[in-house]
Parts: C-alpha cells; structure tokens; sequence
C-alpha cells in the first residue's frame, strides 16, 4: 500500500531531480527492470515468418515473454516480484521503458506506460455454434512486492475492435484496499461482434510515469471457445519459482575452494508448486544436479511422492532430501539443479465424436520443470544471478562494502559488481577490499564505470597485483558524489546483515534493506594466473557437440544462429556473469552457425546439435 512506501519514493524522486539530502543513509530502490524475451518452440515454429496466434492461446511466462505471441513495450519480465503466483514467470508493468529508463522525469507526470500487445488472431473463422463461448482469462495482482498502484492508477485490457480501433473491455484501480499479496483472476467474454479476421487484445498501465512505481503483475492468460464464465480451472500442476539451493550461505562458490570445503554445508532444494485443477492430483517430484551437458551428477530426490495427495487449488512448498556433497565438475562452470512434477500434465485435448484431438501449442508441462544455475566458477556471490532491486548511499565520500569468509586464506583478482543505473556509466569510483573494517583497507583504486554493453550487467575490474586475504574480508567502493549508486540487489536470498555503510559517521551495518548486493570478489588460491583465462580467441563456448545448453563465455555485442538451411533462428537466452547461455533443447540435430557480433568485427563458429 502506498503509505508504506513514502520514504523510498520521496529518495528515488530526489535522486531524479539530482538533489541531495541534507542526510545520508542506505536505501533500497526498485524494481530493477529485466528482460527475458524469448521465441521459442520447435524448428518449424522458429523459422515461421507470419506474427500471428492461433486457439487456443495460452502463456503462463514460465519460460519468458515469447515475442512470437507478444508485442512487448516497456514490460519487465520477474520470477520474484510476484506474492503467490500461478507460475513462475510474471509480466511486470511500471513506469519505466524498455532500457530501464523513466518515461518521464516530472514527478508529477502521469499517463500510459508500458504495453502488453497480443500478436494478432484471425478469428473470422470460428464456428458460429462457439462464438459466444471465446472468453479470455488472466490473474493480475496489484504491487507484490514492488510499490503498489494508488487509487487513481489503472491496469486496462482492450480489444482490437473490427473498426480497428483500440476499445476498452475491462480496468482495475489501484488503491489501499486492494490486496497486494494476492493474484486474481478475471475471464471476459470475447463477443461475437469483435471477432474478426485481425483480432487482437491488449494490456497496458496508467500511473506515474517517473520511475518503477504503481506495478502490475499480469500471468496466466488463456484465451480459447467453449468457455464459461466459471471456467477458472485449469489441468495443469505448475512449479511457482526458482530452485533455491545454497553452499554455505553463497549462491555461487569458488571451484577451486569446493572439493575440499563443501562437505555438509548445501542446504536442501527448496521449491513450491500450485494444483490449478479443480481435482485432487497424486504427483511426485524428482530433482537432480547435473553439468551443462546434461550429464547427472548427483540424483537428490528419485520419483517421491507427494504425501499427502495434494489437493485442488492447493498451493504447497516443498524440500529435497540433505545431501552431503555434490561431484566436482571438471573445470570450472555450472552446477545445473534441475526439478520436475511427475503429474499427469500434457497437452490440452479434446474428445470429438470418439476422436482424441491434441493441441500442441498448449502443453501444461513446460511450467512442471525448473532449471537453476548455480556458478562453481571463480568467485564469490549471495546473489542468483540477477537484480530484483538496487540499493545505495547518496553520501560523497561514502563507502558501501560487503563481508565475505573464505574457508582458508585465498587472493583477490578481481571484483565485479552490477550498477543497475546506466546513466551512472563514466563516474570514477574507489574499489576497495579490507580485512577489518576498523582498520585501514589492504587495497584501493581508483577505478570508472564503464558504459555497459548490450545485455551486460555485471562490471569486471581486474586486481593486477592479485591481494592475499584470510578468512573473513570486506569487498566494495568508495564514492565521490552525493547522488546515490545504485547496485543490483537480490532478494531472493536475504543476506542484508553481510552489508555495510559509512556516510561519515563511522560504519554501520544494515539492518533495514533485505536481500544480497551484487558486490562479488573474484579468487584464487595462487598468486599468479593457474591457466584459467578464456583462450587466445576470446570466448570459450562449450559443449560443443550441444544436447541441451550451449555455454558462451567472452564479450560480444550481439548474436545470431543460423540452421543447415541458412534460416536465423530464435533461441531463448539468459544472460550470464561472462556471457550467455543459449537453449538449444527441442532443435533437430545437425549442424548449426553461430554468428556473434564482436567489436572488432562478426565471428562464426559451427556448433553440433546432438540428441
């Protein structure tokens, strides 16, 4: 509601303005904007050329915001944001653009921002038996736990009328008596009179245009005949969120440190997952680690069964089994945590005149699996890999810095951290490492922001002379404006008593922002280089033959992947700390070309798709 929020929202206007308080402190911002667009499907559906949907249409986001269904305008894609979500996966809708940047810099502007637009549907074709039966449903939630809307804000839906123009067939306000921690779910019919051969519907938001205030979280949407309006069921078992795994409190652990020191320090997987049938379903889970080849390393939990049958409508979190350890990989990559619902759920059919008809545009099992990375590379990090938020200090002078405890003394390479504000590119900043806090630090540079490149997030700064610290020791910077900085902040694991601030009054640890700065040392156990950089060429990209993931490290632009037939292809894929990771799951084996955009010119590399 928006009167818990009057404090961070009189910050981030102020920052806006770039005026500074004549106090200074450590304050959370948000939400970060992220995007995970993706088109996805098999290779007929990736190389289709004709933006069109078809019935029945359904999109719970469980793998991203699909730009073959979607026309996508200043909407954020969030696993975490959303309060007891249908899926995983939510479209987010606030006042920023595209690249993260307010609409407009007057507080007081208010208008339209951002847009959720159907690709459009020929639906001149429908029986007329079934044209009073196309109802279109969706779940939205006001805030979760972003800054809810005020009264006067607005999320609408409209329809492409056959006149072509936009009409308006349903809104929500926004206000203090909506319940922010809950989705709820709406069906609207479709009439017969707007069903023509162009058809398309949209959403979009209506608030302040100055900053990610007033959010919307849209999810589960199904459009579809021989509907009623309470058809608000669905044969579907969903899982509701990322895997959350942690060594020792980290989200991602040095290689070189894992072998000896990771013994009894993983805390169970953690999941939820969410019966949208109106029936009882028995169901069981298995989860597994693997490396990004596929290969399993460690089977946590085999087939068990859900005990009790869970029932219609139930919502449920659940653990793996402890385990000890995990197998080293052999080098350096990724830890793959891998769950998945055993529950009957699969495509939706219908029965005509004794004949099955399946439609395989719509299969309830692409939400029944979960897939989490977790890095064994050479760092550090509480974060998951990405920013839900951003926090920071608006003090010139002022330092912000980060505990970590290594299990035996190690050297600092290097540190990276995500500044979520690209605006901020070019300010020159002190990096600073410290064994105590109380006492001078062992190392301090002055570095510059850089402008960030297309889809990076976090900045690398290389430590030439490699710094030696033992167990415990504090990463961060110092900062020379009264502007604040902002750095990613992950919410997902809450290791807000690990932050530190000094604004001049000595330091202080934080005790009111929760989650974990995207602050992290990068380390060695030796002084010099043990052979680990990427080669001569600059990326490394691996495996190479591919089954599932294919590994991209190294900086690039852009990139594309060309099929044996010479048509690009759209993957899905997710950003990483030194790269992407690209998904070729569900692609026909064979040759592939993969085109990356470099700045020193195009770069071609054959991959092996193999089954």
């Amino acid at each position: 509601m928006k009167t818990n929020f009057p404090f961070k929202t009189i910050l981030f206007f102020t920052l806006l303005l770039q005026s500074s308080f004549g106090f200074a402190q450590f304050v959370e911002f948000g939400p970060v904007h992220r995007t995970k667009n993706v088109a996805r499907g098999n290779s007929t559906e990736n190389s289709r050329t004709v933006e069109s949907n078809v019935l029945p249409f359904w999109d719970d986001f469980s793998r991203g915001i699909d730009t073959l269904k979607w026309k996508v305008e200043g909407v954020s894609y969030t696993e975490t944001i959303g309060i007891n979500a249908p899926s995983v996966g939510m479209a987010l809708f606030n006042g920023v653009n595209e690249s993260g940047v307010p609409y407009s810099l007057q507080i007081r502007d208010q208008g339209e921002s951002d847009y959720l637009t159907s690709r459009p549907f020929d639906l001149s074709g429908i029986d007329p038996s079934q044209r009073q039966s196309l109802y279109l449903s969706f779940f939205w939630q006001a805030g979760g736990k972003a800054e809810a809307p005020d009264e006067s804000d607005r999320l609408s839906l409209q329809i492409l009328n056959p006149e072509g123009s936009w009409q308006t067939v349903w809104f929500q306000r926004g206000g203090e008596e909506v319940n922010r921690t809950r989705f709820f779910q709406e069906i609207i019919q479709i009439r017969p009179e707007w069903q023509h051969s162009a058809f398309q519907f949209r959403f979009f938001s209506n608030g302040r245009q100055s900053g990610p205030f007033d959010s919307w979280l849209l999810d589960y949407i199904y459009l579809n005949v021989k509907r009623s309006p309470s058809n608000l069921t669905y044969p579907d078992r969903a899982l509701t969120q990322s895997n959350q795994v942690r060594l020792d409190g980290f989200g991602a652990y040095p290689w070189e440190l894992m072998e000896k020191h990771q013994g009894k320090k993983w805390t169970a997987v953690k999941n939820e997952f969410l019966n949208l049938d109106s029936r009882f379903r028995a169901m069981e889970y298995s989860i597994l680690a693997a490396d990004t080849t596929g290969r399993i390393l460690s089977s946590i939990n085999a087939n068990t069964p859900f005990n009790p049958v869970p029932n219609s409508l139930e919502r449920r979190s659940f653990l793996s089994r402890t385990f000890d350890e995990i197998p080293l990989l052999s080098q350096p990559g990724d830890l793959i945590f891998k769950t998945y619902l055993t529950t009957g759920d699969g495509f939706l059919f219908e029965i005509n005149q004794g004949d099955t008809i399946r439609y395989p545009g719509l299969d309830y099992r692409v939400n029944d699996t979960i897939q989490t990375r977790f890095p064994v590379r050479d760092y550090f990090a509480y974060d998951h890999g990405d920013a839900d938020y951003a926090a920071g200090i608006n003090q010139r002078s002022g330092q912000l810095a980060v505990q970590y405890e290594s299990p035996e003394p190690v050297f600092i390479k290097g540190i990276s951290i995500y500044f979520t504000d690209p605006t901020q590119a070019n300010q020159a900043i002190d990096l600073v490492i410290w064994e105590d806090l109380s006492l001078k630090p062992i190392y301090s540079k002055e570095f510059v922001i850089p402008v960030r490149e297309p889809g990076q997030k976090l900045v690398y700064f290389p430590i030439e002379e490699r710094i030696e610290v033992s167990s415990e020791f504090f990463v961060g910077f110092t900062q020379f404006t009264n502007s604040f900085i902002q750095v990613g902040l992950d919410k997902l694991n809450d290791q807000g008593d690990k932050i530190f601030y000094n604004v001049g009054g000595g330091w202080a640890q934080n005790t009111e922002v929760l989650g974990s700065l995207m602050i992290r040392p990068h380390v060695s156990k030796f002084s010099e280089d043990g052979g680990n950089n990427l080669p001569d060429a600059g990326f490394r990209i691996f495996p190479n033959p591919v089954v599932d993931e294919l590994m991209i490290e190294g900086e690039f632009i852009d990139l594309k992947i060309v099929d044996s037939f010479g048509r690009e292809i759209l993957l899905p894929r997710e950003q990483l700390v030194q790269g992407e990771m690209i998904n070729f799951r569900g692609q026909r084996p064979g040759i592939y070309v993969l085109n990356l955009i470099t700045t020193t010119g195009p770069k071609s590399f054959r991959i092996l798709v193999k089954k």
